[in-house]
C-alpha cells in the first residue's frame, strides 16, 4: 500500500463498449483520362471470347475516402462478345489507398456463363454491378478485417490497346470495420518541490486502445474531478491523434488538490475521450472514471 501511495500509481482500467456502432457509408466517384487498355484472355468458351484489361489510377481529395488524400486504382478485365460484357469479381478489383492502408473491393457484373448488366457499344463499356470487400488481415493495414458490399456504375473506353483511355467509376454502399475502444490508467506526480508546496498535481492519463480496430482523431475532451477541494487546471481538451489497436498514448492534466493535508487525499476524474474509426466514421465519446491517489511526498 505504501509503495502505491508514494509512486502515485493506480490502475483504473474501465473500457467502454463498442456496441451499436453503425457501418460506415462508402460513396466514391472517380474519373481519369489516363487509363491503359491491354489485351487479356477472353472466356474459354461461350460468346465472350474477347478480353480487354483496363488499368489506371487517380487521386482522391480529402473527404472522398476518409479525411485523407487517397488514391483509387482499378484493374478491370472485361470479357466481351458483341454487345455483351462480363466482369468477374475474382479478378476485377478496385483499391482505395491512403497513409492508413488499403481497402480493396472486388467488382462483379456477370461472368463467362451469364453476362451482367454491362454493355459494349464498340468503343465504351458502360453499366453497373456489385462490389464486395476483399478480406485483408495485414496488421499494419488500418482497414484490416473490413467487410461490406454495395453497387457500382462505370463508363470506360476499352478500344484496343493503348494509353490515355478515359474512364469513370462510382461506388456506393457500406463498410463495417473492427472498432476501437478505450481504457484509461493514470500516474499522478508532483513534478518538483514547488508544485508540491502549491499542491499542483500532474496526472498522466494513459489512453489505451483495447479494441480490435485502430482509433483516429482521438481527443481527451475532459478529465473532470468529482468531489470537493479539487480544481482542474487543464489543459483540456487535448488532441491525441491516432492510437493503433493495442497501443497507448499519454496526456497530462494538472489539478490543484488537497489543501494542507496530503495523506489520504484522492479523487475520481471522469475522463472523456472522442475518437473515430479508420474511415473517420462512428465519431463517439467514451467516459471512463479513473481513481487518482495523490502521492504523499514530492519525489517522483
Amino acid at each position: 500500500m505504501l509503495i502505491a501511495l508514494l509512486s502515485g500509481l493506480a490502475l483504473a482500467v474501465a473500457p467502454a463498449g463498442a456496441q451499436g456502432r453503425a457501418p460506415d457509408p462508402l460513396g466514391v466517384t472517380a474519373s481519369s483520362t489516363a487509363g491503359v487498355v491491354t489485351s487479356a484472355p477472353g472466356c474459354p468458351s461461350g460468346p465472350l471470347t474477347e478480353g480487354r484489361l483496363l488499368t489506371g489510377s487517380t487521386s482522391l481529395p480529402p473527404g472522398a475516402f476518409s479525411s485523407l488524400a487517397s488514391q483509387l486504382s482499378v484493374s478491370l478485365p472485361f470479357r466481351i462478345g458483341g454487345i455483351q460484357v462480363g466482369l468477374s469479381g475474382s479478378e476485377a478489383q478496385v483499391a482505395l489507398a491512403n497513409a492508413r492502408g488499403t481497402l480493396t473491393l472486388a467488382l462483379s457484373s456477370g461472368d463467362c456463363t451469364t453476362p451482367g448488366s454491362l454493355v459494349y457499344d464498340g468503343t465504351t463499356v458502360s453499366g453497373g454491378g456489385n462490389w464486395t470487400v476483399v478480406p485483408d488481415a495485414t496488421p499494419a493495414n488500418a482497414y484490416r478485417g473490413a467487410s461490406g458490399s454495395g453497387t457500382f456504375t462505370l463508363n470506360s473506353d476499352v478500344t484496343p490497346t493503348g494509353t490515355g483511355k478515359s474512364w469513370s467509376l462510382s461506388l456506393s454502399g457500406s463498410v463495417t470495420l473492427p472498432q476501437p475502444q478505450v481504457a484509461v490508467t493514470q500516474r499522478a506526480y508532483w513534478g518538483g518541490i514547488g508544485n508540491y508546496l502549491t499542491r499542483t498535481l500532474s496526472v498522466e492519463y494513459r489512453i489505451r486502445n483495447t479494441g480490435p480496430g485502430d482509433a483516429f482523431n482521438v481527443k481527451l475532451l475532459d478529465a473532470l474531478p468529482t468531489g470537493s477541494g479539487i480544481t482542474r487546471l487543464g489543459p483540456v481538451p487535448q488532441t491525441v491523434g491516432a492510437i493503433r489497436s493495442g497501443a497507448t498514448a499519454a496526456v497530462v492534466v494538472r489539478y490543484r488538490v488537497c489543501g494542507l493535508v496530503v495523506l489520504g487525499c484522492r479523487f475520481t476524474a471522469n475522463t472523456q475521450t472522442s475518437l473515430t474509426d479508420a474511415l473517420d466514421g462512428n465519431l463517439h465519446t467514451e467516459t471512463v472514471p479513473v481513481a487518482v491517489q495523490v502521492p504523499v511526498t514530492p519525489v517522483p
